[in-house]
């Protein structure tokens, strides 16, 4: 169900709720009201029949007071008596019923000859509202009663109840109708406000939305009023124009990139084609001086010059291969491979290299099971990143090998610590480019060849450095699956 829906539904069942409960009670008030005018009216009929009879009764007409009752006969006057306080009727606007006993729907008893209450009740199948009112034996009275007796007798009036339902039944009725006209108009209300103020704006939002989502960052949403949804309409189209800003300079950085790698991958092209052509003079004009010095005496200073020549051509000749190995970097030959063993190895390789720089060398391994990898590729990354470790080190440390198994994540962890000057932060972002040596031996592109070897491996190296307290590299590697 929708929102406009699901809005609608509410505001329509509080209404309806609302309405219901406003409308039982003006009917309980119209009740009430229409309840307390019968009353009223049987209190003044009786009053007017009790004085009726205390003027007939002093004036010496008792008889004729039969025929005033006589003359009170109506159609919502159901009963006009007077009895005693046994009940024995002396007059009555019913036929028959003097000298009989007050019928027991309408007796009254008076326990202690105290004030009657109403009574309400049945008679004849109708409903009807009694009151009795005490006919008491006043100083005047006494001069024809006795005297000892506090009460003469019991005037009851008995009015049906017939026209003051029926005025209660077309209040509720009315009332119901205006409650449900009330009911209808309001949902009516209800249901246009949301259709045009919510529902309206939310699926122009939608439709703008799906556009936005389809590629399309001009668009924008219409802003009408200036309520919660025109606000939101407005942050909305400001997220949408920063979108398409945020775009338009993406679309600006892919496009440079996209020149810059092009342009990297022609100079990549042109070095690895430059590096080719240099590889194989450089190995004829080894030759030729290891030919040559052979001929010179020991002493002879042109041999040292050659011994010279040949260090330089062996240092071109290193530069020459990584040069080679970033430019065309070859396929990894994968196979089962044991990592600890590799760590071994390269541990064992720049032993001499640690030892003269005053470097201790550690190691902890978890038990690792067997990972596919290009052993011989992976020991030369792994190398490349301690002997910059190494160099970080000239006043001696601790270089610190270790292995992990990361459980749940599929991957194994290998970390190499040194206790070096460390890096600041534009260094670690610039480590792996080519190039990047803060040594005076080396290349540079040592650890962006170790880089990309770990990538072709389907892993990845995180650098991690604090000034003057050292380094870290981690290596995360697939394991065998």
């Amino acid at each position: 169900m929708g929102l406009h829906k699901k809005f609608t539904l509410f505001s329509v069942l509080f209404v309806t709720a609302a309405v219901a409960l406003f409308s039982w009670e003006a009917f309980e008030t119209v009740r009430s009201r229409i309840k307390s005018i019968q009353k009223e009216k049987v209190d003044l009929l009786s009053e007017v029949i009790a004085n009726g009879l205390k003027t007939i009764m002093l004036e010496g007409r008792g008889k004729e007071f039969q025929k005033f009752l006589d003359t009170l006969i109506a159609e919502d006057i159901a009963a006009v008596r007077i009895y005693t306080n046994n009940g024995v009727i002396l007059s009555s606007s019913i036929p028959g019923e003097v000298g009989k006993h007050v019928p027991a729907e309408g007796a009254v008893s008076l326990p202690d000859r105290g004030a009657l209450l109403p009574f309400d009740g049945d008679h004849e199948n109708r409903e009807v509202y009694s009151k009795s009112v005490l006919i008491r034996n006043d100083q005047l009275c006494r001069r024809c009663h006795d005297s000892r007796e506090a009460v003469n007798g019991i005037l009851d009036v008995v009015l049906y109840t017939d026209e003051t339902d029926r005025l209660v039944a077309a209040s509720a009725k009315k009332i119901g109708l205006t409650g449900l006209a009330a009911v209808v108009a309001f949902s009516a209300a209800i249901g246009l406000f949301s259709s045009r103020r919510v529902k309206r704006p939310l699926d122009e939002m939608i439709r703008s939305l799906k556009k936005v989502e389809a590629g399309d960052l001009g668009t924008k949403i219409p802003v009408k009023g200036n309520d919660e949804l025109a606000r939101l309409a407005e942050s909305l189209n400001a997220v949408i124009s920063d979108l398409g800003r945020s775009r338009r300079e993406i679309d600006k950085c892919l496009t440079d990139k996209s020149i810059y790698v092009e342009r990297m991958a022609s100079l990549g092209e042109l070095a690895a084609a430059v590096a080719h052509d240099i590889k194989n003079p450089l190995a004829g004009i080894s030759g030729a001086l290891q030919v040559l010095a052979e001929d010179f005496p020991e002493d002879s200073p042109r041999k040292e010059i050659a011994c010279e020549i040949l260090n330089e051509i062996g240092r071109l000749d290193v530069a020459v291969k990584d040069l080679l190995m970033y430019a065309r970097p070859p396929e990894p030959n994968l196979i089962l491979t044991d990592i600890n063993a590799i760590i071994e190895k390269v541990m064992n390789r720049i032993e001499e290299q640690a030892a003269a720089l005053g470097v201790k060398i550690t190691s902890t391994s978890d038990s690792l099971s067997e990972t596919l990898a290009d052993p011989e590729q992976l020991e030369s990354a792994i190398k490349n990143m301690a002997l910059y470790c190494l160099q970080a080190m000239q006043g001696g440390g601790t270089l610190s090998f270790s292995t992990r198994d990361n459980y749940g994540s599929g991957e194994i962890e290998i970390a190499l610590s040194d206790t070096g000057d460390g890096m600041r932060d534009g260094e670690i972002a610039d480590v792996f480019k080519p190039s990047f040596s803060t040594k005076h031996s080396g290349t540079g592109l040592g650890l962006a060849i170790s880089r990309n070897v770990v990538e072709s491996h389907k892993g990845r190296v995180e650098v991690e450095s604090i000034p003057g307290a050292g380094s870290t590299f981690h290596i995360f590697l697939r394991q065998k699956r």
